[in-house]
């Protein structure tokens, strides 16, 4: 008896852990996802520089960011003459290049500065079936566990 309990909570622990409602995708799954220059021009659209070194092309999208204070106010026409305020922008390097042969298909990346890592939430009905199948499964084995450890027949 005491076994049946023992595994009983065992597998209730795993149905509880195995119903998460959200999967990560890491930056590298993410690119280890683009296998063609399609499937990188679906997601990034032209590339800001193409450069071709013998039978391989390289595909670059830059993604530096200027960035200006939150508070400051963009007019061309005005030419600010305070010369105690100190205003510093700060130039980020980030990129993404990805090398292709001359099928056109993805044989390297590398990225600088951009993590495109996101979660994704799972679907409901998905995690209502993995609960569905854990407790079934539950079921099964502590039915067999109590019909074969007690004096009960069918």
């Amino acid at each position: 008896m005491l076994r049946s309990i023992a595994l009983s909570l065992a597998l209730l622990v795993s149905l509880f852990l195995c119903s998460c409602s959200k999967k990560v995708y890491t930056h590298k799954q993410v690119m280890q996802s683009f296998h063609s220059k399609d499937d990188v021009a679906r997601k990034f659209g032209e590339p800001d520089i193409r450069r071709t070194i013998d039978s391989t092309e390289e595909w670059i999208y830059n993604h530096d960011v200027v960035s200006k204070p939150s508070n400051s106010i963009v007019n061309a026409s005005a030419v600010s003459m305070d010369t105690t305020k100190k205003t510093s922008t700060t130039q980020q390097n980030s990129y993404i290049r990805f090398l292709f042969d001359s099928a056109g298909n993805v044989v390297g990346y590398k990225t600088n500065g951009v993590d495109l890592g996101y979660v994704k939430k799972v679907s409901a009905g998905s995690n209502i079936l993995r609960v569905l199948g854990i407790a079934a499964i539950v079921v099964v084995i502590v039915g067999l566990d109590v019909y074969n450890n007690s004096d009960i027949s069918f």
